[in-house]
């Protein structure tokens, strides 16, 4: 059997119609003195729906430190008629900071749900 390329599961996440979830290395595990090297890249989730122009990005903050938290950046962005961002539309709506993984995950999906 061949082995798995990580040894946590990517951590479930209820993605409504519509959404596309693009950067994804969010894992099923807790961060903590151990496990810190799954919370170390730039980028833990960023999704964007391009019907509503909403958009998050997430990283934990800051890197490697057990301590730190998980961040939740929110925007929205206009689209031209095709499709493309329009440059400078961009408008920030709000971070979300928590210690949570569970409160973390349930603020990424209200947002989505909510977008």
């Amino acid at each position: 059997m061949k082995q798995p390329r990580f040894p946590y599961p990517l951590q479930p996440l209820r993605v409504p119609g519509g959404w596309h979830i693009t950067v994804n290395t969010l894992f099923e595990v807790e961060p903590g003195p151990d496990t810190m090297q799954w919370f170390s890249s730039a980028l833990l989730l960023w999704g964007h729906s391009r019907d509503s122009g909403h958009a998050f990005n997430s990283h934990f903050a800051p890197e490697d430190d057990p301590q730190g938290e998980f961040v939740l950046e929110m925007s929205k962005v206009q689209y031209d008629r095709h499709g493309k961002a329009l440059k400078g539309s961009e408008t920030f709506l709000g971070e979300f900071r928590t210690r949570s993984k569970a409160a973390f995950v349930e603020r990424v999906e209200q947002f989505m749900r909510e977008s």
